[in-house]
């Protein structure tokens, strides 16, 4: 009790922040009132996909009572936590966030409260950048409504926004550790860095990584940091990432064998610039639709045809970041934030900036990564907080009038080139007959309601060059204008009408499925299936029945299934259904129908024995062979591995599936002679046989087989997962030793204060 009377508690802070929660909560509740209670559901395709497979993982924990490792539903099998799928357990901070879960609360609210946490961190950040708790709140609420970041909560990137959410935080530890460079700051930066990671997109916490990159040049460039903080600056990123070793080394490991991975290890330059930003599209920021808003209205440049919506910035945060930049404030962290978010600006280009190239091949494992405008999010997050800044500097300067013609001036002129737009742009841009009359309209809705807040806003700062108006009374208005601005933007982007879906209407479109699970018994083998979808938001609907598809949908499918993807609806494609065991197709219509459903009357046993075995060099070989009508992998299968010893079966050799679950197979075997077996089991190298010294052998570019000795064998083919379980231990290490080395600091540094005070 005594040692807590030395803990200093600022009760006024604390009541601030009180009320920036209570105000970020309230606007989330009104900007997602249609969904907190679960009775209606976002109907993207990426928003269904994840959801499937975490209710497939859940399924299948239940039926077979461990955590599938290796995931059956979908592409006829693939890593989980490898892949990055269903990764909540290793994300520490689930283990509070789990608590939600007593509530039944629907899965949307562990999104919203990453938003209002990135809402929360902003605000901090921002009284630590100087700005007053007005200014602060007024960037944390231009943080959490940015469209961007509701777009992926909608269109179901919520992995990105809960990743991004820790964008201020981690600014804030590392800001903090500038200015004074102790244990207890570098273990909180670890300790964020290390959450960040593990929340498990990578590629957003690489842009955190080279953010912090940016700050130690222009740290070392400024010439105004002590050696020791980069010292310590390392020691927090390697400790981060160790704390969040349990994702990043299984999902290293996987990249070998994903699409992702080419010759040199990454992805290829064109796939991986695929969503590339252009600077056409920049006028977005000021006119959100001015290339339509999403879908089949979009017009723009970004190939393939941007399916989501544009990246608004709000009016009121562009006039105070152009009033910031001509105002010339030389704060150090003002100029780190405009460095960083034109840094961020041109990597959105991808292709479309001439250095974009040079940057994937040369920062380390940037190659793994694609759709280049998703650096916006960071982009977005600095001019924020370059507005915030720029906002206070107006504040502090509110009496010189110099500072208010200047701002007078600026709002003037976008409200004249909203004029332009409306009156001239928007009559020459010529539009494809089908769309332009609704494309038209919405984006005179955007100059109209522009304008108004223009003259709105112009009317108020005009009236201070007449009268004295309270500090907090512009703030107040400015906070209001920044909130209706932004409302009608993101209530747009959350009830658009081709993204929301009645909770109940997926039992019912999935109902008829429940007719294909008649092979499905606890015990016995799995039937697969596979889907053949009109609209692309039905993915990966046939894991949430239990069913076992050979198709769906992954950013970072394996590589092996992918060289036969193209070719579903060719003779490749059939020959593929027979050695996948593909006993239904199932076909779906736009109307989120099953249209028909179809037996394959030649799928292959899921286990059988194979009489020849043929090297083969390159891919194309392997497809010519099995656009053959004559492909049966019985007869001949082919390999690009070294071809072991073994003979062709004969009467007295036969093979079965004893047991089969996702992470264990027991397999028996009988024969005078060794056989090759093959399995209608797609390969992955975690793949093992612990029972017996044999290797398993990649067959026909995607199968596993091996030789099985003479005699009578029960052989055991288990999923390693060793990896994710040292790796997880290492993790949990490593954040305990940063937890306690915070916590001794900070009562170290209690008792210290105890002690002067006697």
């Amino acid at each position: 009790m005594n040692l807590l009377k030395n803990i200093k508690i600022d009760k006024s802070k604390i009541t601030q922040l009180g009320y920036v929660l209570a105000t970020l909560f309230v606007l989330t509740i009104i900007l997602y009132r249609n969904f907190i209670t679960g009775s209606q559901i976002f109907a993207s395709s990426d928003y269904f996909a994840p959801k499937m497979i975490s209710e497939s993982i859940k399924n299948l924990q239940n039926i077979y009572g461990e955590y599938p490792y290796w995931l059956p539903s979908i592409f006829g099998g693939m890593p989980t936590v490898h892949s990055l799928q269903n990764i909540s357990d290793y994300y520490f901070p689930n283990y509070v966030l789990n608590i939600l879960k007593i509530f039944s609360t629907p899965e949307i609210w562990t999104q919203l409260l990453h938003l209002i946490f990135g809402g929360t961190g902003t605000y901090i950040l921002l009284k630590f950048l100087k700005t007053n708790s007005w200014t602060a709140l007024i960037g944390s609420i231009s943080f959490l409504m940015i469209p961007y970041m509701n777009v992926c909560i909608v269109h179901g990137h919520g992995s990105q926004i809960m990743t991004a959410s820790y964008f201020p935080w981690v600014c804030i530890s590392l800001f903090r550790l500038r200015e004074s460079i102790t244990i207890k700051n570098l273990g909180l930066l670890a300790i964020l860095i290390g959450f960040q990671l593990q929340r498990g997109h990578i590629q957003i916490a690489y842009y955190t990584w080279i953010m912090i990159g940016i700050f130690v040049l222009f740290s070392i460039i400024s010439n105004k940091t002590q050696f020791k903080f980069y010292y310590y600056i390392f020691i927090a990123l390697c400790s981060g990432f160790l704390m969040s070793i349990s994702i990043i080394w299984p999902s290293y490991l996987y990249s070998e064998y994903s699409i992702r991975s080419i010759s040199n290890g990454g992805a290829a330059f064109e796939y991986a610039t695929n969503w590339s930003f252009s600077f056409s599209e920049m006028i977005t920021f000021l006119v959100p639709s001015f290339y339509g808003f999403g879908g089949s209205t979009y017009w723009g440049t970004i190939e393939p045809a941007m399916t989501d919506f544009p990246n608004y910035l709000g009016l009121l945060t562009i006039i105070f970041v152009i009033y910031g930049l001509i105002m010339k404030n030389k704060n150090y962290y003002f100029l780190f934030f405009i460095i960083n978010s034109l840094f961020f600006l041109l990597l959105s280009m991808g292709k479309n900036f001439f250095l974009f190239e040079d940057i994937f091949n040369l920062l380390p494992f940037f190659n793994k990564f694609r759709v280049p405008m998703m650096s916006l999010m960071m982009f977005q997050f600095s001019f924020v907080i370059i507005s915030a800044i720029g906002l206070q500097h107006f504040i502090d300067n509110i009496n010189y009038k110099k500072h208010i013609q200047s701002l007078v001036s600026i709002a003037s002129f976008i409200g004249l080139t909203l004029l332009f737009i409306k009156f001239v742009t928007v009559n020459i841009i010529n539009l494809d007959p089908s769309i332009s009359y609704i494309v038209k309209q919405m984006i005179h809705d955007d100059l109209n309601r522009s304008l108004l807040i223009i003259i709105l806003f112009i009317s108020v700062i005009v009236y201070l060059l007449y009268s004295t108006i309270k500090k907090t009374h512009i703030l107040g208005i400015i906070l209001i204008l920044t909130c209706i601005d932004m409302y009608f933007i993101n209530n747009k982007v959350i009830n658009y009408n081709n993204v929301v879906l009645n909770s109940k209407t997926i039992e019912n479109v999935l109902k008829p499925l429940d007719t294909l699970k008649s092979t499905k018994v606890i015990g016995s083998i799995p039937s697969r299936s596979i889907s053949f979808t009109g609209y692309n938001g039905i993915r990966n609907w046939m894991s949430y029945s239990n069913l076992q598809d050979i198709t769906g949908y992954h950013p970072a499918k394996l590589k092996n299934y992918g060289l036969f993807e193209p070719y579903l609806n060719t003779n490749i494609g059939r020959n593929l259904f027979k050695m996948l065991n593909v006993e239904n197709i199932v076909n779906w219509n736009d109307e989120w129908e099953i249209s028909s459903t179809l037996q394959n009357l030649e799928p292959l046993d899921r286990i059988f024995m194979i009489d020849n075995l043929i090297n083969y060099n390159k891919d194309e070989e392997l497809l010519i062979a099995m656009n053959s009508d004559d492909f049966d992998p019985r007869k001949i299968s082919y390999t690009k591995s070294n071809i072991p010893f073994f003979s062709s079966p004969n009467l007295s050799s036969s093979v079965k599936i004893l047991k089969w679950t996702p992470n264990h197979i027991l397999i028996e075997t009988n024969s005078n002679v060794p056989i090759l077996v093959g399995l209608s089991e797609i390969y992955y190298p975690n793949w093992e046989i612990t029972s017996h010294d044999i290797d398993i052998i990649e067959i026909n570019g995607l199968l596993r087989s091996f030789v099985a000795p003479k005699g009578s064998h029960k052989i055991k083919m288990v999923f390693n997962y060793d990896d994710i379980y040292y790796s997880s231990i290492i993790s949990k290490l490593i954040f305990l030793l940063m937890f306690f080395l915070t916590l001794s600091t900070k009562i170290s540094t209690i008792f210290k204060r105890k002690n002067e005070s006697i």
